[in-house]
């Protein structure tokens, strides 16, 4: 038996050997294909790397590295978590970290990792700005029925960003599945960046896109462009050329960009010709041409900048292109800012992870007053999410256009239509027993026409408000753990008088009873602590215990109640006052709570939701006992029905 210990021993541990030993070896040409910025190749070697050494730290870095490149935040959250389970994450990984966790709409997450990056790094504005944009992440992630998005179909390209208006359609910079080893991108695995052309059919449906200008498109990268309003001039984002067959890289490895223009002369595309200002020694691309051809806009990461990739502008005379300009601290910041976009109306739109963002890149938007650039403002959700969102062109009727977002994992085109907020309604979600506002209070509204929705969560002021479409039916719903659902249906008409809705949702906060059972609470101070609920005053004709007309309406309230919230149980309580015996008035108080509770069964709720009890004249609320001289208001006072909460159907 030692032999053949010994001899499966022998073989277990030549087999660990050998998994480890090839483990190294997919180590070392992982990190090989990661300097040469394949990252998509890395990935597969530490992947099989990991099979050998499934503890090995560093590779699990390495791989959470190489996914943020790619934009894989999923996947690259998952290998930072089990580092950062394990070890404390060198300084630079925790801020790539914290990115992640904001693509990831992870924001608390996020913030101990920039707050200890800013405490080693504190002159890092970037992660100053990042750590300032996880507080107002609930003001950007309102939801906003004013913009609908559809993405464009990816039939053709695995990719597509970048549009520009051109003819009947857009042009697009979009990646394909490779033809060929010669033209597949290594950083993604898919081929270079291609320019393509798309339009609508004559039903309204996306074409297969198409190659734009193949004589424009070079060996790598080609595109994102923009044209002048005739149409009849491009300027476009290419790899810089080493020579005819290498790309030009810098430093880090990275590929450098160039912008390039061409002139249609009858019917052809020049040959396209550097701009004056490429440069060796840094990228430049994303171009946009104002709507007078006359200034181009750009992102450049050339030196003089406030940090990353800055905004420039670069005049054109119809012959000569001037200095480029940077457009200044107001506009860009120690981020990156990239993909400018100049509408008809002057207004300049542009991507930024430097000014407050929901995470990843946001679209911004900011105006030239008399030569000063506005402060740029968000355009918040959905036009933003927590992943990078980029690169907009608006149509004619400035109502419509597209974006760039790799929200759902890859790179697309959405197009949006702004729906003008016509209609709004706003309100605050307090507490009923003393009006004060209530935070975290989620409200949500409900499109029940067309089937949309939207959330908002409320803050210390407990105010809430959204946009509205007219001649639609709505319900706003208001919930928070511990405390009554409520909920209310309206309308928007056609009427312009009738734009702003105001509603105020008072809320009751959830008491069970300690006993299960109703026994309320007497003026004396006997029986069970429990909190009651006035329904409101359900009046009943002398001597009778019928529902009276006039009392449904306080009912139906106490309907929508228990509909509203479907996991609470209820004993209805009614008391009488003090005039009569009190065995007649025990009686009658128990065929008055037994009326309620037909009432709301005849409505639909489920009877064993509910119990009844009358108490008679047991529990007054004030002084009118027998014998002591009171008023028919203060005796109706005592003449009340009310609810406890009970405990046989847990929350």
């Amino acid at each position: 038996m030692k032999v053949k210990f010994s001899l499966y021993t022998l073989i277990l541990i030549s087999a660990l050997a050998f998994l480890a030993s090839c483990s190294n070896g997919y180590i070392k040409s992982g990190d090989r294909e990661y300097e040469n910025l394949s990252y998509s190749k890395a990935i597969s070697k530490y992947e099989k790397a990991l099979n050998g050494q499934p503890d090995n730290l560093d590779v699990k870095l390495k791989l959470a590295s190489a996914h943020r490149q790619l934009n894989q935040s999923e996947q690259a959250e998952k290998y930072y978590r089990e580092v950062a389970d394990s070890i404390d994450l060198p300084m630079e990984d925790k801020l790539n970290y914290a990115q992640v966790l904001m693509k990831n709409n992870k924001y608390d997450e996020a913030k101990p990792y920039l707050q200890q990056y800013i405490d080693a790094n504190p002159s890092d504005q970037l992660a100053r700005d990042l750590l300032a944009s996880t507080t107002s992440i609930k003001e950007l992630k309102e939801d906003s029925l004013a913009y609908m998005l559809t993405p464009l179909p990816l039939d053709f390209t695995v990719s597509m960003f970048g549009p520009t208006l051109y003819d009947k359609g857009i042009v697009f910079a979009g990646e394909t599945e490779i033809t060929s080893a010669a033209a597949t991108n290594p950083w993604t695995g898919y081929s270079f960046l291609d320019m393509f052309y798309i339009e609508k059919d004559g039903s309204g449906n996306w074409d297969i896109p198409t190659k734009f200008a193949p004589e424009l498109n070079g060996r790598f990268h080609d595109g994102p462009a923009t044209f002048n309003a005739a149409q009849d001039m491009i300027v476009y984002t290419r790899s810089a050329m080493k020579n005819e067959k290498k790309q030009l890289l810098n430093e880090k490895n990275e590929n450098q960009f160039y912008l390039y223009q061409s002139e249609k002369v009858d019917g052809k595309w020049s040959d396209p010709a550097e701009l004056p200002f490429n440069s060796t020694s840094y990228s430049v691309g994303h171009p946009s041409l104002s709507a007078d051809g006359k200034t181009l806009y750009f992102s450049s990461n050339m030196p003089g900048g406030y940090g990353g990739s800055d905004i420039y502008k670069s005049s054109y005379d119809g012959t000569n292109w001037g200095e480029p300009i940077n457009l200044g601290k107001t506009i860009n910041t120690s981020g990156n800012e990239v993909f400018p976009y100049v509408s008809k109306k002057g207004k300049l739109y542009f991507s930024s992870q430097g000014h407050q963002t929901l995470g990843g890149l946001d679209i911004f938007m900011s105006e030239n007053r008399s030569g000063i650039w506005s402060a740029p403002v968000n355009l918040a959700y959905p036009m933003n999410s927590s992943q990078d969102d980029f690169a907009i062109a608006i149509n004619d009727n400035d109502t419509t256009g597209y974006i760039s977002s790799n929200r759902s994992g890859v790179d697309m085109i959405y197009e949006y239509t702004q729906v003008p907020p016509t209609f709004v309604v706003e309100g605050i979600a307090s507490l009923k027993a003393n009006t004060l506002p209530i935070d975290g209070v989620v409200i949500t509204l409900i499109n029940l026409t067309d089937g949309d929705s939207a959330r908002v969560t409320t803050g210390k002021d407990g105010k809430f408000r959204f946009n509205l479409l007219p001649s639609k039916s709505y319900v706003l719903k208001g919930n928070k753990e511990g405390y009554f659902k409520v909920s209310e249906s309206f309308q928007t008409g056609n009427k312009p008088e009738e734009k702003t809705i105001n509603l105020k949702f008072d809320i009751d906060e959830i008491v069970e009873s300690d006993s299960g059972t109703g026994s309320g609470n007497p003026a004396d101070g006997s029986g069970t602590a429990s909190k009651t609920y006035d329904i409101g005053e359900v009046f009943y004709d002398y001597d009778k215990s019928e529902i009276r007309t006039d009392a449904k309406p306080i009912l139906d309230k106490l309907v929508k109640l228990l509909n509203d919230n479907p996991k609470i149980n209820i004993e209805i309580q009614s008391h009488s006052d003090s005039r009569g015996s009190t065995g007649y008035n025990q009686g009658l108080s128990n065929r008055r709570a037994a009326s309620v509770l037909n009432y709301l069964t005849s409505k639909g709720i489920a009877k064993t939701r509910l119990q009844s009890k009358g108490f008679g004249e047991s529990q007054p609320v004030n002084k009118c006992v027998d014998g002591v001289e009171c008023s028919d208001a203060e005796h109706q006072k005592n003449r009340r029905t009310e609810f406890i909460v009970l405990r046989e159907n847990k929350l």
